[in-house]
């Protein structure tokens, strides 16, 4: 499965990868693959992260608190950021080893979480259940004409 750095920075997909986490009724094999695919995830955004802290001290300034901050006024160094932080955020990277697993009917997720999981989780059932509500209602379609 390949994946954008870019996730790292989108806190839906992080929160959402924990509530999955949290999940406890899956099956003990996708519990087990689950969790393993979340460790491996979690060690690109570690590398992601170190990358990150080191483009914001190049570019940024020390407020004597050992926080860095980009200074907004100085757009050599905003511009500087900007490209090598969009550089990192678009590098792709690869979890090999891990099938998707079958999303879980019973985990409860929003329209929008689901479709940040639309990469991670196989969806396969869930597509499977909605060409059968299409079927289902191209069927019961009823045509009504007015007769004058």
């Amino acid at each position: 499965m390949k994946y954008k750095n870019a996730i790292f920075a989108n806190q839906n997909f992080m929160e959402t990868i924990t509530k999955c986490n949290d999940y406890e009724d899956f099956s003990p094999k996708d519990s087990y693959r689950f969790n393993r695919f979340v460790k491996k995830l979690s060690t690109f955004g570690v590398d992601f992260e170190e990358v990150r802290v080191k483009i914001i001290k190049k570019y940024g300034e020390d407020d004597g608190e050992g926080t860095f901050s980009i200074p907004t006024d100085d757009t050599e160094k905003v511009k500087g950021f900007q490209t090598e932080f969009n550089e990192l955020l678009n590098i792709e990277f690869e979890i090999e080893g891990i099938n998707k697993v079958k999303f879980p009917m019973g985990l409860k997720l929003s329209p929008k979480e689901m479709g940040l999981m639309e990469e991670v989780f196989d969806m396969s059932e869930l597509e499977e259940d909605s060409e059968k509500e299409e079927d289902k209602s191209s069927d019961t379609d009823v045509s009504t004409e007015s007769s004058e």
